[in-house]
């Protein structure tokens, strides 16, 4: 037993259904920021292969840009995989066992954390007008990831997660694999949004 269950079994319908919410909002947006982590830090490395022409894809002019843009770029990623990580693992099933409850909390979380990504890389691409291609790119990153995580992993994650939480709702490593799936799913809805984003 954890040793807040106690307190939890005391609390009031609506105190636990916002503890409940605030958890998953955490581990969504730790979820999110670990994606568009991720994707920066892959991009910075294919300017770096472009850069240094084992790949062609014409992301830069110069050395020297190849060099400060993927640097750029790459630590931004690390300091949002940094905050992702650094994130407390929050579980969830000693607050709602209603798989409803847990749904529409994920939900909720899903939209306010794509709308924050979503926002942080429109706000960005404001700035970037006299700078290389490459930041526009990389906040285009950005957007595609908050708008993912509102709309295909709204879809497809809920569905996911409800699934594998009806199929395995007994077993205990089941809050282990819950958030590495949602990853999964978030990371392949960003990858298909830039597609459609830069296409």
């Amino acid at each position: 037993m954890h040793e807040f269950d106690t307190a939890t079994v005391h609390m009031s319908p609506a105190r636990r259904r916002l503890r409940l919410f605030l958890r998953v909002l955490g581990t969504t947006y730790d979820v999110g920021l670990m994606v568009t982590g991720s994707a920066l830090v892959a991009f910075a490395v294919v300017i770096l292969l472009d850069g240094f022409d084992v790949v062609n894809l014409g992301l830069t002019t110069s050395t020297g840009s190849m060099l400060g843009s993927s640097l750029v770029i790459a630590v931004f990623g690390a300091f949002g995989i940094g905050v992702a990580v650094e994130g407390p693992v929050r579980e969830l099933r000693e607050l709602s066992a209603d798989e409803i409850e847990l749904a529409v909390a994920r939900a909720i979380a899903l939209v306010i954390s794509g709308l924050v990504l979503l926002i942080v890389g429109r706000v960005g691409l404001s700035y970037v007008a006299d700078l290389p291609g490459v930041f526009e790119t990389s906040l285009q990153v950005i957007v595609a990831a908050g708008i993912a995580g509102f709309t295909w992993t709204l879809i497809v994650g809920l569905v996911a997660l409800w699934g594998v939480r009806r199929m395995f709702a007994d077993r205990v490593w089941l809050d282990q694999i819950e958030l590495p799936l949602l990853y999964l799913v978030w990371a392949l809805g960003l990858a298909i949004v830039f597609g459609m984003v830069t296409g």
